[in-house]
């Protein structure tokens, strides 16, 4: 309510539950969560957008953003691409069934804008918004998240996320979430790829979100804190210079700290 009262205008949730299991079962429970908190939300905040991401990785035991299958001739089980986009619409439903505005699904399987997209037209949910995770590094920037979340994920996501040094990926992907749906694409991590949100914001008609993730957020804040001494400064220039790139949308842990900033008229 107090953010609410200085301009806070919409809110995205992640899940943090204890009962992770192989086949992220709680991630749509009626009782996970992010499910009671969207109900509560919606009640006694009735003008703020609610956004959920749309994931399996805070849910699962293996911490992968998929179900697992084994593949003759590989050492390690791999994603399975169909079962999981099958499961992630279910997700998605759950989450609009619960009052989201929007679902943002994070897990960079193929296919899975489409997917939800028809379930959520099939069951009357075709005013639910999908924000698709569009260009999504398999990048070293997530390690504060993944603890605050008790991720168990070990080893690397690089078989489905998509190359730190690649855009032609992030261009493909484009391609594909606007044919299948999207109503707005996004950037994850950020600061490091204007290039690629240039791009996005020329090449579409589509609102550009970017995500500053938890690395980039610990990042700037410990050289706010402890090398310049200027917070404000150090924000202002960072996100000014994503919408700088195109950006129109932002999501960041420094949303408190922007808000007060505009509020002071100091942004």
């Amino acid at each position: 309510k107090e953010l609410e009262a200085i301009g806070l205008r919409s809110v995205m949730l992640f899940g943090v539950v204890q009962a992770k299991d192989e086949k992220a079962e709680m991630a749509k429970h009626p009782e996970t969560p992010v499910i009671a908190v969207t109900k509560i939300l919606r009640k006694k905040c009735p003008d703020l957008q609610v956004m959920l991401d749309v994931c399996m990785c805070e849910y699962t035991d293996h911490g992968h953003c998929g179900w697992l299958r084994d593949v003759d001739g590989e050492d390690e089980k791999i994603i399975d691409n169909e079962a999981s986009i099958d499961h992630i619409s279910e997700v998605a439903l759950s989450y609009a069934k619960a009052g989201a505005h929007w679902v943002c699904p994070s897990d960079m399987m193929d296919g899975r804008v489409a997917t939800i997209r028809q379930k959520l037209d099939a069951n009357g949910f075709n005013h639910v918004g999908i924000m698709a995770y569009t260009s999504k590094k398999a990048s070293t920037m997530y390690a504060p998240f993944r603890a605050a979340v008790d991720s168990t994920f070990k080893g690397d996501r690089k078989r489905y996320q998509q190359p730190c040094g690649s855009s032609s990926h992030s261009m493909q992907a484009l391609s594909r979430d606007v044919a299948e749906g999207a109503s707005v694409v996004l950037v994850k991590p950020s600061l490091f790829y204007g290039d690629i949100i240039k791009i996005f914001s020329q090449r579409c008609d589509l609102p550009v979100a970017v995500y500053v993730v938890s690395g980039e957020y610990v990042m700037l804040r410990d050289y706010a804190m402890n090398r310049s001494g200027n917070l404000e400064s150090v924000l202002k220039e960072s996100h000014v210079g994503l919408l700088r790139a195109g950006a129109s949308i932002l999501i960041t842990y420094f949303t408190p700290d922007l808000l007060r900033m505009y509020d002071e008229r100091k942004l």
